[in-house]
Order: C-alpha cells, then structure tokens, then sequence
C-alpha cells in the first residue's frame, strides 16, 4: 500500500498554494497582481494581492534554484484555469531550469588559527602601545 496525499507538499491552508506555478507564469508575461488576483478568484480562491506576490515571489524563488516546479505540487494537480481564464498559453514550462555559472574562486591553503595569527600580529591592540606609537608618530 502507497499513501499518496490530496494536497502538495507544505501547510494545507495556503489557499492559493495549488496555483503557484499558474500565478508566476502570468506574471513573467505581464500581468498585474490585481489582474491575477481577480481569476484567482474567478475560480473560487480569494486572497488578497499581499498573498498573490508572497506566493508568485516563492515560486520564483523555487523555481530559480532549480526545484523543478515552485509550488512543490504535482504536474497533474495544477489547474491550467488561471491560464485559460486570462487568455494565455498552455501551462508547460518554456525552457529548462539554467545550470548555475561556474565562478573561479582562488582559495587560501591555511588554516583559521594561521590566518588569524597573521591578522592579529599585524595589528596593535594594546590602547597604551598604540597611543605611544601615534605620539612618536605625527603623520
């Protein structure tokens, strides 16, 4: 026997949750929170525009790190109605989530305590020793 839950994965309550993918589609084409707020509610789910850019502001955020879809739901529990409701195209996604660029970093081969060594020996923290050298030194 394999459980297979209603629900996407997260708090059950987040109404607008389900059409996450839907919501930063319409909003990569242009449209305004206020309009995808309005089919949202077309369809039954009434939130407000707060909720509309929290949920169309995760999904991107998921989707730009590469977790497939951003709302975390299944492929066939995602309504296309936000879509057709606005005029807009198929649901699918358009392109491929983009492999992360790969940055050239030079690292330093010491360890913290030997770092630190270097750091703290190039530097005077005693106040007395520090107002004698600036007393001798009038630049």
């Amino acid at each position: 026997m394999k459980l297979v839950p209603a629900d996407p994965p997260g708090r059950s309550s987040r109404k607008a949750k389900r059409f996450a993918q839907d919501m930063r589609e319409l909003r990569a084409q242009g449209y305004t929170f206020e309009a995808i707020r309005m089919a949202l509610a077309a369809v039954g789910v009434h939130v407000s525009n707060a909720t509309v850019q929290r949920e169309v502001a995760r999904a991107s955020k998921a989707s730009s790190v590469g977790q497939g879809l951003g709302s975390g739901a299944r492929p066939d529990e995602l309504p296309p109605a936000l879509t057709h409701l606005l005029g807009s195209a198929p649901t699918s996604p358009t392109h491929a989530p983009q492999s992360p660029q790969v940055v050239s970093v030079q690292t330093d081969m010491r360890s913290g305590k030997e770092i630190a060594e270097t750091f703290a020996s190039s530097r005077i923290t005693n106040p007395l020793a520090l107002a004698r050298l600036n007393a001798k030194d009038p630049s």
